[in-house]
């Protein structure tokens, strides 16, 4: 690699970059390092889409070492860029840059540090404590230079540090990954930059057409079939996706079992794939019968069922092979021009966030759940079982929905381990029946469940609060502690209490800032450096170890001011 490769990068990002983004107050080299952040997001994230990415250049004089930040609400990704401009394409990325760049991570992650937070702005920083209570929130570190050496194990150490700090929770798939893009990388980047091609050849059975306003077909197809193009063609299937491969999920291992065991039903429980392409070609043969169709999709990409493809495709060399011939799958054929991207965008999107059924809404089929709602309507709240149901009142006051239902009754259960499920995967409430039972049964008391709601609504407006005034590890124990300060909380009050009709809510709503505001203080006392609260509060033991080491610190705060309202 040479300067002509810096040269021809530098050409690359002016020509898409240089018009918005261009700092006619800072040099060239830092300008040139700004567009490259840019850069550097969009070949992570893919081009910014206004409704769900929020891309932010941060470089400055109390920029942290971060040159830039993107999120991406669709893919559930938070990007943090630091990129290094070299002129000449020589060396690589000083220990000391590094550092910087990573201390400015960990600061709006909500990590103990002991400086100033990165210089963002409060959309930007709201968006990224946003994501990170979403589950399934992946964070990616990047580092984008146009020197042409790799980084050296000096420089590389304390970014597997930090990556192992956010990926210490047992059991899970990691949440953070690093990715170092060089000079060759970048280059590579604009050389290669066409996405993989994929064309494919599929025999449809009891095939369909519609020829308006897109010409689609659609039918059943061989699981044997489907699982081949996966062998063939790997992740390119995917390249119009908004995910590729989701690991070791309940969804996966559903569809190896039916494979397994029910493959002659596979087609009634799955709900098939849809696929785009450029052009789609029927074989004159295939148009003489609707019985059999053969298809060529050119330029093909599978937007939804992703995961039927890739644990078809597992299946492959396993036992669960010979019943792939016995099973087929529904499959949509969608032709969508180059010139109609627009078009292909909106039906990714909308294939993968329509008609999802999760665990959340067999409970509808549970007779507590009705017994609930009548209790709950004596009472006074509208309780919504259904997650696509519109509440009928115009009172949100009077609303409740099942799922705040469920983590309010986690947070007030006595045992700390319901509360940690809450914030560790909302959906275990539902899917594991353990714990579904212990929280929904014939004793649960809808006038518990109401309070309880009321409680954790008010533990995170406080919360909320507290996190748009702060900074470092106390917005970050702000944003994720907040089951657990509820579980305190309700603790304090106690089953009894709440279940008590002659027990005033009012009373114990107006004394939770106060009590939550000590507890956030204790335990961002006693929080250990480098530690990321999202896997903190998500683990039994750590917030055990928490609890323990502020307990006479709170009961302290909590002595004090008995004394001076006394």
């Amino acid at each position: 690699m040479s300067q002509f490769h810096v040269s021809q990068i530098e050409t690359y990002i002016r020509d898409i970059h240089e018009e918005d983004h261009w700092d006619s107050s800072i040099t060239n080299v830092n300008n040139l390092s700004r567009l490259l952040a840019y850069w550097s997001i969009e070949l992570i994230l893919g081009e910014a889409d206004g409704a769900s990415a929020i891309v932010e250049v941060t470089d400055g004089g109390e920029d942290r070492g971060i040159d830039a930040v993107g999120v991406n609400t669709a893919t559930k990704e938070v990007v943090f860029v630091q990129s290094k401009w070299r002129q000449d394409g020589t060396g690589s990325m000083a220990l000391g840059d590094v550092l910087k760049f990573l201390q400015g991570v960990r600061a709006l992650l909500g990590m103990k540090v002991e400086d100033q937070p990165v210089h963002a702005t409060e959309s930007t920083r709201n968006a990224i404590q946003t994501l990170l209570k979403t589950p399934g929130a992946r964070i990616r570190l990047v580092t984008a230079t146009t020197a042409s050496e790799s980084l050296s194990a000096e420089v590389t150490q304390p970014i597997t540090e930090l990556l192992e700090s956010l990926n210490d929770l047992p059991g899970t798939e990691p949440m953070a990954s690093h990715k170092h893009l060089g000079q060759s990388d970048l280059f590579n980047a604009i050389a290669d930059g066409d996405r993989p091609t994929v064309d494919l050849e599929l025999q449809i059975l009891d095939w369909g057409k519609a020829a308006e306003p897109q010409k689609m077909y659609y039918g059943r197809v061989s699981a044997a079939q489907v699982a081949a193009w996966f062998d063939e063609h790997g992740t390119d299937l995917f390249a119009d996706n908004i995910r590729v491969v989701i690991p070791r999920s309940d969804i996966n291992d559903g569809i190896l079992t039916t494979i397994q065991d029910e493959p002659e039903n596979f087609s009634y429980y799955n709900n098939g794939i849809t696929i785009l392409a450029r052009s789609i070609d029927l074989a004159l043969g295939g148009a003489l019968s609707r019985d059999v169709g053969y298809f060529k999709l050119t330029g093909a990409s599978v937007v939804n069922g992703a995961q039927t493809v890739s644990t078809l495709g597992s299946a492959l060399n396993t036992d669960a092979e010979a019943n792939l011939g016995a099973a087929y799958v529904i499959v949509r054929c969608i032709e969508v021009p180059e010139t109609e991207q627009g078009l292909a965008q909106q039906v990714t999107r909308f294939a993968n966030t329509q008609n999802e059924v999760s665990s959340q809404d067999f409970a509808f089929l549970d007779e507590q759940q009705h017994r609930l709602a009548r209790e709950l309507q004596v009472l006074g709240f509208e309780y919504i079982v259904r997650s696509a149901e519109v509440p009928r009142s115009n009172d949100r006051s009077k609303v409740i929905e099942i799922r705040d239902a469920a983590v309010a009754l986690a947070c007030a259960h006595p045992k700390l381990s319901y509360a940690i499920i809450a914030k560790r995967e909302v959906s275990r409430l539902f899917s594991e029946g353990p714990v579904y039972s212990a929280l929904f049964n014939p004793s649960t008391d809808p006038l518990v469940l109401s309070r309880a709601v009321a409680i954790t609504a008010e533990v995170d407006r406080v919360l909320d609060s507290m996190q748009s005034d702060a900074e470092g590890v106390e917005a970050g124990v702000a944003v994720h502690a907040r089951r657990v300060i509820a579980h305190i909380v309700m603790r304090g009050i106690g089953t009894k209490a709440l279940a008590d009709p002659a027990t005033e809510l009012s009373t114990i709503i107006d004394g939770i800032a106060e009590t939550a505001e000590l507890l956030l203080a204790a335990l961002v006392v006693v929080f250990p450096a480098n530690a990321y609260p999202g896997n903190v509060f998500k683990n039994q033991a750590r917030v055990q170890e928490l609890l323990q080491a502020s307990q006479e610190m709170i009961g302290q705060k909590m002595e004090a001011r008995s004394s001076s309202t006394s």
